[in-house]
């Protein structure tokens, strides 16, 4: 039996091992880059919070949308 070269994703908690390490990996990303942007705004004397507002409303938007599809 040939063997798929997709093989690895074949198997479900491998698929939910790896979604997971890319989601710890983004978010570790986003926080690095969350924190470069604070250092920046309190150099340039910035609000520090505008990105966490702007980011806070990205995830609300799609809370919002998310319940309307279950709603239906």
């Amino acid at each position: 039996m040939k063997q798929s070269k997709t093989m690895i994703t074949e198997d479900k908690d491998t698929r939910i091992a790896l979604n997971n390490l890319a989601r710890h990996q983004t978010i570790y990303n986003l926080y690095r880059d969350i924190l470069i942007d604070m250092t920046v705004c309190e150099i340039e004397g910035w609000d520090k919070l505008e990105y966490l507002k702007l980011l806070k409303d990205v995830i609300k938007h799609f809370e919002k949308k998310e319940n309307k599809s279950n709603d239906t």
